[in-house]
């Protein structure tokens, strides 16, 4: 069964996998929730809606 982590992990890969399209300060952001999952620290209602818009932008068609 997926937890929070698994979720918002998966989330962040995504994001990594197109780091081209991140912007400098998109990537370090990536990184640090990274950092933050791996230690299974919550995210802020702030970083999740964060994490929520550049994985929209960076996964979108086209």
């Amino acid at each position: 069964m997926a937890t929070w982590v698994d979720e918002y992990m998966t989330m962040v890969e995504d994001c990594e996998k197109r780091e081209s399209k991140l912007t400098e300060w998109e990537a370090g952001f990536v990184d640090s929730i990274r950092h933050r999952l791996e230690k299974e620290q919550p995210l802020s209602a702030k970083q999740t809606e964060t994490l929520d818009k550049i994985w929209e932008r960076v996964t979108a068609r086209g």
